[in-house]
């Protein structure tokens, strides 16, 4: 993608970028600002599945919307393997992950995103990996006794943003889910680490509650409050997910099945 950004003030209008290369990154960082109505949209009005986006510093991208949606879980997954996972990069991917949320909402509406992320088995393997991969990272995470750092918000909504991706690309009903998860070669590994992920976020909203117990100072609390806020709802939703898993019948008996998660009981 080669972008031309307009001169301030500037009445000429901006030169288009095409998706050619496939370059995601600005793909990213500006769509993901935009719900799935949004996105519905803008692909109304373009010919071929390819919209047209100004950004807030004048570029105008014109982006594939096919290859893209092709393409992004890969590139995330890459993103993550060859990168040095600091707050940075886990906020570029948690963006990724949220557009692709927003893609997979659109699933019903256009046959096109339906055949990708339902019907492609290359794109489903892809986006389960994924999945897999940012759990596997996240419930490896070492929390520290530090609150309101932006990695444990960062972490905690990676958790909830990777876990319900499930319901996007396979099916808002975890029956389905936990069908989909019990054939799959590494399902006990999935649930080593979602549970261990879950149990870190947990973990950091216990170390924001304490700090917030021992700082009562005005000058603070309306942060703290936001922070707790936040952080209580990406737990909840992570929880709520495990939970929900665990009420299928086969998938809990693979759970209490699954050596590895029992040793870790102890």
């Amino acid at each position: 993608m080669i972008a031309k950004e307009e001169p301030s003030g500037s009445g000429k209008q901006a030169s288009s970028n095409h998706l050619n290369t496939l370059n995601l990154m600005p793909a990213v960082k500006e769509l993901h600002r935009l719900n799935s109505q949004d996105l519905c949209r803008l692909l109304k009005d373009a010919g071929n599945f390819s919209i047209h986006y100004r950004t807030g510093k004048g570029v105008l991208l014109e982006i594939d919307m096919d290859k893209l949606a092709r393409s992004l879980p890969l590139h995330l997954t890459t993103t993550l393997i060859y990168s040095s996972r600091d707050e940075v990069v886990f906020r570029y991917v948690l963006c990724g992950i949220r557009l692709l949320h927003s893609l997979c909402d659109l699933s019903p509406r256009l046959p096109k995103f339906d055949q990708i992320f339902l019907h492609d088995v290359k794109v489903v393997e892809q986006m389960i990996d994924l999945v897999f991969y940012m759990l596997i990272i996240l419930s490896t995470y070492r929390q520290e006794d530090n609150a309101f750092k932006f990695k444990l918000l960062s972490h905690s909504a990676l958790v909830a943003c990777s876990l319900h991706l499930l319901t996007g690309f396979i099916s808002p009903q975890f029956q389905d889910i936990a069908n989909v998860l019990l054939a799959h070669p590494k399902v006990d590994l999935f649930m080593d680490v979602a549970f261990g992920s879950v149990r870190v976020v947990v973990r950091c909203l216990e170390i924001t509650l304490i700090a917030c117990y021992k700082d009562f100072s005005m000058e603070s609390n309306l942060l703290s409050e936001q922070v707790v806020y936040f952080l209580c709802q990406q737990c909840e939703a992570s929880l709520q997910f495990i939970q929900s898993l665990c009420q299928q019948k086969l998938f809990k008996e693979r759970l209490l099945n699954n050596k590895v998660f029992q040793t870790r009981l102890l």
